[in-house]
């Protein structure tokens, strides 16, 4: 509440004697002086609480990691390909880079000159090795063709001559040196020439390759060339057996003897093996250096106005890496640290703006935290798309921020909601290094969508919102791009698609609250006007429970919530959260709805029989039994304080005066006022204490016989007056012009409620007393006493 004091007025300079000037502004400046001093404790005193430490820690914390990642996001390479650049790039020092295209080319070309490789068949050669090492042995005994075997006169094509020659050969039944060793250098010169089929042969001569490597076994490859490749079908194979035959040493007859043997019924003593080959092909690519290009300081890489593409950028990326790669260390914690600056200056704005507007989330350590995980985890999302897809820049920029506006609207209030979200935008903006154009369109996403989230009182609102957010800023982004973009052909293009990508990003941003807006609730610990009402049907158990056990409670809890909802109006509070509030505010008359007057139905009064102190123990009971019953039911957080604050710490003013005069009566010690008070808290909110007046100012009203209007002015004034006199508004914002709107307003509603009757005549006398016992009974209802029952 405001100071109520009454202030003093300074006397007119005539009326000043000699020296009070110079009295008065000693005083000013000892006044000023103190002034000044105990903004400085206050401050300290600040400071040393829990919770401006924790918060504290909680902002270094948060510019510790919101620094990081700016820093590193200006570290990364900007080339959005596929998007008009909105600015020139030059080269800014000599770099080579590798012509991947060149080199690719190189190769390719070397893998298809590589040599192909080829593996010999050694059962082939084996067989061939033995029969011709074997010939002098098996004809050892044969002197004429009809005793040797036809299938050897078939292989070798034997005459008598040859056999004559190969017996020749022939000592002690073995074949001598000079016929193993012939054969030995003819086995070597098989092994380095390939046989292989046609098929194979014309392949190989249509490859630019120009040798090719046999692997014999174990032995080591040996790389020949192409012509020692014969194609077994060719025509000139057996022309060139018969020079490897003569290199070996053979010489008529035994020669053709030879020839027949490795010409006739041939096979391919070599086949192609595509493993090898891929292995000698790799290491004929690997063996090729890059190819480099050289790029001179000043070469313009990428044009303003001008689509970027993917060799651009790829040539933007390395030239980054290269300048990245020259700075030097001091350079680059320069850079570094002045994002910690910038982090560090935005939170201290943020800092400044919740401490002087926001007392509910200064004073409260896990709201501070809840809020900066969220502006972390928004701002993570934001670069971290933003980098690593530039061409989603748009909708990965703005719909994060249009997200952190839209929850801190619901968690708060749209004051709150547009200037962390301003700042927030400020953030990705320079993490981004996106231009102004950005931040005004970012501007009018939160702005609409705080704007339109001012109270959610149905889940179309959140869809709504994000509609028109998202057209907000495709609007914006339409009408801001020329302050970037030259216009030309490509640009409308892209800036048509711009704006379809912010404004489904706003649209996107609806849709995700309204799944999450539970968890929303819960996180931050509020009710938005959805939950309200639902909790406002009379269909819900709570209230169903109510009417059930306490008919009364519950039409007196109606008739509060009706007053309270206009009061609020009245005064731009909010009307649907005290709505439900009163509604549930005397929930814990359901425990022992008897000792309650409004549900009393016949003459008997149940605290008749009870002493005062119990009595008390009673009444004051059920703001605690309704506290219990909302945890129980689950009612949000809100709500609870409408319960445990509507009588705040007043008096209970009828018990407290019977015990006094019980204990004049029998000589005990009288009680004091504090053991006749309800435990508190007082209320901490506008809302909550026009509930307690409202609550009173009913109860009150109802109680009178003849309830005029200027009976009901005179009483809401008492009420509000007593309540004012007894500090019960003192720990809530409300000020007395509101105070005197509110009673005008409840004014106005009782008269309308209780209008105007026809006074039937009676004696003088009888309306005097029917006027006293009427004022007296508003009294006791007002305290929440039980009042006296007319007959």
């Amino acid at each position: 509440m405001a100071d109520m004091r009454p202030q003093t007025r300074a006397g007119r300079p005539g009326d000043r004697k000699p020296g009070a000037g110079r009295s008065a502004a000693r005083t000013r400046r000892e006044q000023f002086r103190r002034r000044a001093n105990r903004t400085e404790s206050g401050w300290k005193d600040a400071l040393r609480r829990p919770a401006s430490l924790q918060g504290l820690l909680i902002a270094l914390l948060f510019v510790c990691a919101a620094g990081a990642l700016l820093a590193w996001a200006n570290e990364q390479p900007s080339a959005p390909v596929g998007r008009v650049m909105t600015e020139s790039r030059v080269v800014r020092m000599d770099f080579e880079l590798e012509d991947r295209l060149a080199t690719s080319r190189a190769r390719d070309l070397a893998r298809a000159r590589a040599p192909r490789a080829y593996t010999a068949d050694m059962r082939v050669l084996e067989d061939l090795e033995t029969s011709l090492k074997g010939l002098p042995t098996a004809l050892a005994e044969a002197d004429t063709l009809e005793k040797v075997s036809p299938s050897i006169r078939e292989a070798f094509g034997l005459t008598q001559e040859r056999l004559d020659a190969i017996r020749e050969h022939v000592v002690a039944g073995e074949a001598d040196q000079v016929w193993a060793r012939k054969i030995e250098r003819l086995m070597g010169e098989l092994r380095s020439l390939a046989l292989v089929d046609a098929q194979t042969y014309q392949i190989e001569n249509q490859l630019p390759n120009m040798h090719v490597e046999l692997h014999v076994g174990d032995e080591a490859s040996v790389r020949a060339p192409r012509g020692r490749v014969l194609n077994v079908e060719g025509e000139q194979f057996v022309g060139e057996i018969r020079r490897v035959v003569r290199e070996a040493g053979f010489t008529e007859p035994s020669a053709g003897l030879v020839v027949d043997r490795l010409t006739r019924n041939v096979r391919p003593t070599f086949s192609l093996s595509e493993s090898l080959t891929e292995q000698s092909q790799l290491r004929a690519a690997e063996a090729v250096d890059p190819e480099m290009t050289r790029y001179r300081a000043g070469l313009v890489i990428a044009q303003r106005g001008r689509v970027l593409y993917d060799d651009a950028a790829a040539l933007l990326q390395a030239e980054h890496e290269t300048w990245m790669n020259s700075l030097s260390s001091l350079t680059l914690w320069s850079g570094r640290l002045g994002a910690a600056g910038v982090a560090l200056i935005v939170t201290m704005g943020m800092g400044a703006y919740v401490t002087i507007f926001c007392p509910r989330i200064r004073r409260n350590p896990m709201r501070i935290m809840a809020i900066v995980a969220l502006m972390g985890v928004m701002l993570t999302i934001a670069v971290t798309a933003g980098v690593m897809h530039p061409g989603l820049a748009p909708l990965a920029a703005t719909a994060p921020v249009v997200f952190f506006a839209v929850i801190m609207a619901i968690a708060y209030d749209q004051r709150t909601a547009l200037a962390l979200a301003s700042l927030h935008a400020l953030l990705v903006g320079t993490a981004l290094g996106l231009p102004l154009a950005f931040y005004l369109v970012a501007l009018s996403g939160l702005g609409v969508a705080a704007w339109r989230l001012r109270e959610i009182r149905h889940r179309n609102a959140l869809i709504y919102a994000g509609f028109w957010a998202g057209s907000a800023m495709a609007i914006a982004t339409v009408v801001t791009a020329p302050l970037t973009l030259p216009l030309g052909p490509n640009v409308w293009m892209q800036i048509v698609t711009d704006a379809l990508w912010t404004g489904a990003g706003g649209v996107l941003v609806g849709f995700v609250t309204l799944g999450i807006l539970p968890t929303v609730e819960r996180a931050f610990g509020i009710t938005t006007g959805m939950t309200l009402i639902e909790l406002r049907d009379p269909k819900q158990p709570l209230l169903r429970e109510l009417q059930q056990r306490a008919p009364g409670t519950y039409q007196h809890s109606f008739t509060v919530a009706t007053l309270a909802e206009t009061a609020a109006d009245a005064i731009g509070a909010d009307r649907l959260h005290l709505f439900v509030g009163a509604l549930y505010h005397d929930i814990g008359k359901m425990n022992k709805p008897d000792y309650f007057v409004e549900n009393q139905s016949g003459q008997f009064n149940r605290h008749s029989k009870l002493s005062p102190a119990m009595s008390l123990l009673v009444i004051v009971g059920h703001v605690k039994d309704g506290m219990e019953l909302a945890k129980e039911y689950g009612l949000p957080r809100s709500l609870h304080h409408y319960i445990e604050s509507h009588h705040g710490t007043t008096l209970v003013e009828y018990f407290y005066h019977a015990a006094q005069q019980k204990a004049d009566e029998t000589d005990v010690g009288r009680p004091q006022e504090i053991e006749y008070r309800y435990p508190g808290p007082r209320p901490h909110s506008k809302e909550a204490a026009i509930l307690m007046l409202c609550d009173a100012v009913e109860s009150a009203t109802r109680a009178m016989s003849d309830p005029t209007p200027s009976r009901i002015e005179t009483l809401v004034h008492e009420l509000a007056g007593r309540r004012l006199m007894d500090g019960q508004f003192d720990e809530c914002d409300l000020t007395l012009r509101e105070l005197h709107v509110i009673e005008a307003s409840l004014v106005k509603t009782l008269c309308s409620v209780y209008h105007g009757r026809v006074a039937y005549p009676t004696s003088q006398g009888k309306d005097e007393q029917k006027e006293k016992k009427s004022a007296e009974d508003a009294r006791k209802k007002s305290e929440g006493e039980p009042a006296e029952r007319t007959a």
